[in-house]
């Protein structure tokens, strides 16, 4: 995956002994902690509105400003006269007791190592000092963090950021304190790409010198320079030597893909609460036997269910467009439901999908069975252009119109449908799907959205996502072959892709995407469809088998 990194409030069960969590989103920026909702912290400093009661230390100045780390503000530290001069709080002696252990955590951004240090008085009188967490910064954010820091026998005690040498100006954001053992989480550390020592994006033989580095000076506390999203190679929620062993296999072409990251929750809803382990990497594999080309008859009848038509502004597009939302036989808008997005092909529009392919019909038979998950669907208008409302009918000129989707649909279409209906949020909660040129895109979708689409398929996809050349014209593809991929941790939950023998329109393309997932390692499954032309007899065996199956992975 190929994404700036973003910040948001996530779930801590991804760390290392999380056995319970609360929904982070009662945490409104940056960070979230373990079992705590927002009231939970004893404090949590954002510096959206002002200085948080935070200080210079020695000459400093402090001053709120806008490069954040979360939010809008953040707290800059300048006027250093010394590496020690910095910014500081005064502890809540109410709260914060000698001999007791705390979390602390802060995010600094400046240059060399960062410190997050603690200034107290002991018995006799004397000033001391203390450092509680350190991380290097290059002009990036580092956490510094300590989630077992115990404050000595003292009083007045005062944490503060300093640096171990220079006095160039700091940055610091989203300062917090809670009980201890609380994991703080953030994005980067939840979304890190596994393997990623390096921090360029990428997982190869320059991952492994920092990765021996990272262990030797790692001692079971904070890593430094490196989020555990990334050094949990093995996916087990710790940093140690296997990781490394993993590593290494991955870069020798031993092992396809990383496993993906245990996620372990505690239902308090339940008595006694149910505590439930979620491995997604064995989701594709478990369904492999389950895979039919043969449809039954009757679940392509009598389609139940609601459409209405929407209008939302395309922020690509500049101008209104359209779409169908189909509500499931029993739609209650009291409920949540997961969503998938049906994009249709060349020349079609909102209501090309609506008819013909099963869709709906397939849906409301399985939703009613039980087979498949209550869900909503959006037909889509995928054609996004700044300068024509409608394709022009020029394949070759209308295709960027096409591919401009992959940024109308997370950018405009989604938070629409998010706003308007009772949907879930999140890629696990999140469908795509397609046929021919609707195929082909939501393949491409599914590679550059991966953090927002879990699942993804496609039913004789066109070709031109990888440059290349058809009976109708040359394609210059809007990625490499080489970024035929979806990398962990962004791994599909489900990649279903399927082709049929007798289709001379798109011929042997959707089997070239399927192999050149397998080949980088991407988990698929690909459905050879005997005597399927490019049409609905390809198309509802693709989407028989999607519905059957999306939203069931975790």
């Amino acid at each position: 995956m190929r994404k700036k990194k973003t910040i948001r409030a996530v779930f801590a069960g991804m760390l290392a002994g999380a056995v319970a969590f609360s929904a982070a989103a009662a945490i409104p920026t940056g960070i979230s902690a373990q079992g705590l909702d927002a009231d939970s912290f004893y404090y949590h400093d954002t510096f959206e509105s002002g200085t948080d009661d935070w200080e210079g230390r020695g000459g400093a100045s402090v001053s709120s400003v806008g490069k954040a780390y979360a939010g809008s503000k953040a707290l800059m530290v300048t006027d250093r006269g010394s590496s020690w001069h910095g910014a500081m709080k005064m502890l809540d002696p109410s709260v914060f007791k000698a001999g007791e252990e705390y979390s602390f955590s802060v995010a600094a951004s400046g240059s060399g190592n960062m410190m997050l240090s603690l200034q107290y008085t002991d018995a006799s009188g004397k000033t001391n000092y203390d450092h509680i967490a350190n991380g290097v910064s290059a002009g990036e954010f580092v956490l510094l963090a300590n989630a077992e820091y115990k404050l000595p026998n003292g009083t007045d005690f005062i944490i503060y950021v300093e640096t171990e040498s220079g006095t160039a100006d700091f940055i610091i954001d989203e300062a917090a304190a809670a009980k201890a053992g609380t994991k703080i989480v953030t994005e980067d550390t939840a979304k890190a790409i596994q393997g990623d020592f390096n921090g360029d994006e990428r997982v190869d033989s320059l991952d492994m010198i920092p990765a021996r580095r990272a262990l030797l000076s790692y001692t079971g506390g904070t890593l430094t320079g490196i989020s555990m999203g990334a050094a949990d190679v093995d996916g087990d929620g710790s940093f140690a030597i296997n990781d490394l062993v993993v590593l290494s296999k991955y870069i020798l072409g031993q092992v396809k893909a990383f496993p993906q990251p245990v996620v372990t929750t505690t239902s308090t809803t339940t008595k006694p609460p149910v505590t439930t382990t979620t491995y997604t990497g064995d989701y594709m594999a478990s369904i492999r036997d389950k895979i039919t080309v043969k449809v039954p008859s009757n679940v392509l009848k009598n389609a139940e269910g609601k459409v209405e038509h929407i209008t939302y502004f395309s922020k690509k597009a500049n101008r209104n467009k359209g779409a169908n939302v189909w509500l499931p036989p029993g739609y209650d808008s009291s409920k949540k439901y997961p969503v998938f997005y049906v994009n249709h092909g060349y020349g079609g529009d909102e209501s090309a999908m609506l008819n013909g392919m099963g869709v709906r019909e397939i849906a409301t038979n399985l939703i009613k069975s039980g087979d498949a998950v209550p869900m909503i669907i959006v037909f889509t208008n995928q054609y996004t252009d700044l300068n024509h409302e409608k394709q022009t009918g020029n394949g070759q000129a209308d295709v960027p119109g096409y591919d401009n989707f992959v940024e109308d649909l997370p950018d405009s279409l989604m938070p629409y449908i998010e706003s308007h209906y009772p949907v879930k949020t999140g890629r696990e909660n999140t469908a795509v799907a397609g046929f021919s040129m609707g195929g082909r895109e939501s393949l491409y979708i599914g590679i550059k959205c991966c953090d927002k689409v879990g699942y993804i398929g496609g039913g004789a996809p066109a070709p031109g996502i990888f440059p290349t050349k058809d009976l109708f014209m040359t394609h210059p593809g809007v990625m490499s072959k080489d970024d035929m991929r979806i990398d962990p941790p962004y791994s599909p939950y489900l990649l279903m892709i399927a082709g049929g023998t007798s289709d001379g329109m798109v011929n042997d393309f959707p089997k070239q995407y399927s192999d050149l997932f397998t080949q980088h390692g991407t988990e698929n499954i690909y459905i050879s469809v005997p005597g399927g032309g490019h049409d609905s007899s390809t198309v509802i065996p693709l989407m028989y088998n999607f519905i059957r199956f999306i939203f069931k992975a975790t």
